[in-house]
């Protein structure tokens, strides 16, 4: 149940967003980073109240926003994990979902500390 990078933040993602930006523009990265940020702690709450309920359907849901949220900021270890989870909980099952979400809150801390790092005024 792991992910094959050891890659937190795939900086191309966010380069392919900034070189879609005017000049004298606010940083649009920093706005995505903002967004997501300020939505993580929801959206894994969502999948811990999922998980601690056994339902499928729940775990697949929470699961499917944070794997979409992570990817869109480039946190693809994150995103993968929920990838996992969201799969497990669409086969119908909840089975190693405590373990996934062992996996991805430590991962969830690493792509925030390296987010914040990748903002810019």
């Amino acid at each position: 149940m792991s992910v094959e990078t050891n890659v937190i933040i795939d900086e191309s993602i966010l380069d392919s967003y900034r070189a879609l930006q005017d000049d004298g523009q606010p940083d649009v990265v920093t706005e995505f980073i903002d967004v997501f940020l300020e939505d993580l702690p929801t959206r894994i709450d969502r999948i811990r109240k999922a998980v601690g309920s056994k339902s499928p359907t729940e775990i697949k849901s929470s699961a499917h926003a944070l794997k979409g949220s992570s990817a869109s900021v480039g946190a693809v270890l994150v995103s993968g994990l929920c990838a996992q989870l969201e799969a497990i909980g669409r086969a119908g099952s909840n089975e190693g979902t405590q373990e996934l979400l062992r996996a991805i809150e430590p991962e969830v801390l690493r792509a925030r500390e390296e987010l914040q790092k990748l903002r810019r005024p």
